[in-house]
């Protein structure tokens, strides 16, 4: 595109927080799909008014975080790509698939009829031991957290979810603000497996951090208080914030049933319903909710209690790869290559690969 200086260029991504950190990378704008793909009410719902009639006007598009796509959405966006336009796809088929339906970035590359390079030298932070256990989990061996003057990855082991948690509270509260100068509501976060039935899970966390954080009396009738850490759970394309989109608490008004959210990426303060918002504290989130999405600080919990269908290799990848500075994992450290070592993940029968090799005879 080099030779085309006056071509038209389009960066995107799944989510608002991927596409902010395209602009901190790039220093060249991007957004989420939804956005460019430029959404419209119409019929008592919500349709992409870009499409095969009214296409993109892109000459190049490169969409990032692919393998958090699901077959859905890639279908509304490739409608919307015109012939000729220049589509790059990246992404790392070694996180979690995405949780719609399709595997669409393994099927492109197990088809083989997409050319496709890998990346294997990691440029987005400097050589330690977050990256060497990255590269070790993907090949099926165990984490390191020693050899190095200055580790950036610890594990510290604990037995029960009660003392686990404990060192969490202290890790995000205390420990972690104090080593590394950070700030624990924006610069850290902890990722866990599951979002509820456990002492370890996101609702048990959030419950916790939040009256360490925000020990404000709740108002009457609502769970969130002014200042908390909240995450959207549902596409509202109308109000321009989407799944996984992370915010701050502004007002609540439980009178008018009414709570404001300060939502980051894109940066817009948006008006909800108390009683029906679709938003959740975000002080421990998911890893499927926090894919796409780095912190200079991320906090685990391991333990048995969350069982083998998640606890996978691509789960563990994934969530020790979305830190920037520093990984802390707190638990039972023989589950580590356990984990490591379940690589079967649930398979996804689409036929796209099949489909795409049958097309191309």
């Amino acid at each position: 595109m080099s030779r085309r200086p006056k071509a038209k260029i389009e960066l995107a991504a799944p989510t608002g927080k991927a596409a902010k950190r395209i602009y901190e990378q790039t220093g060249r704008m991007a957004q989420t799909m939804h956005r460019l793909l430029e959404p419209k009410h119409e019929d008592g719902m919500f349709r992409f008014t870009r499409n095969a009639a009214l296409p993109l006007t892109a000459d190049l598009i490169i969409l990032d975080e692919v393998s958090m796509v699901d077959v859905r959405l890639m279908a509304s966006f490739l409608d919307a790509v015109k012939p000729g336009t220049r589509l790059v796809l990246v992404g790392d088929t070694y996180q979690l698939p995405s949780v719609g339906p399709g595997n669409v970035l393994k099927d492109l590359i197990e088809s083989g009829k997409v050319p496709c390079q890998e990346l294997t030298v990691i440029k987005r932070q400097e050589p330690g031991l977050i990256v060497t256990s990255c590269h070790r989990i993907k090949d099926g061996r165990d984490i390191v957290t020693d050899g190095m003057e200055d580790p950036d990855l610890f594990f510290i082991e604990r037995e029960s979810q009660e003392t686990i948690s404990n060192v969490l509270f202290e890790l995000v509260a205390k420990r972690i603000p104090e080593k590394y100068g950070f700030d624990p509501m924006k610069d850290v976060q902890v990722i866990t497996p599951l979002r509820e039935k456990t002492a370890l899970s996101c609702k048990s966390l959030n419950e916790r951090f939040q009256q360490c954080f925000n020990p404000r009396v709740l108002p009457h009738g609502s769970r969130f208080k002014p200042g908390d850490k909240v995450i959207n759970r549902k596409n509202h394309y109308e109000l321009g914030i989407i799944n996984g989109d992370i915010g701050y608490v502004r007002t609540v008004e439980p009178r008018d049933d009414r709570i404001v959210v300060d939502f980051e990426n894109p940066d817009r303060k948006v008006e909800l319903s108390l009683r029906d918002n679709n938003i959740e504290l975000a002080y421990a989130i998911t890893c499927h909710s926090y894919q796409g999405s780095e912190a200079p600080a991320v906090v685990i919990p391991i333990h048995r209690c969350f069982g083998t269908l998640i606890m996978q290799r691509n789960w563990i990848y994934t969530a020790v790869s979305r830190a920037q500075k520093v990984c802390i994992l707190v638990g039972q450290r023989k589950e580590v290559p356990a984990i490591i070592a379940r690589n079967q993940q649930q398979k996804r029968f689409t036929g796209l690969s099949k489909f795409l090799q049958e097309i191309s005879r």
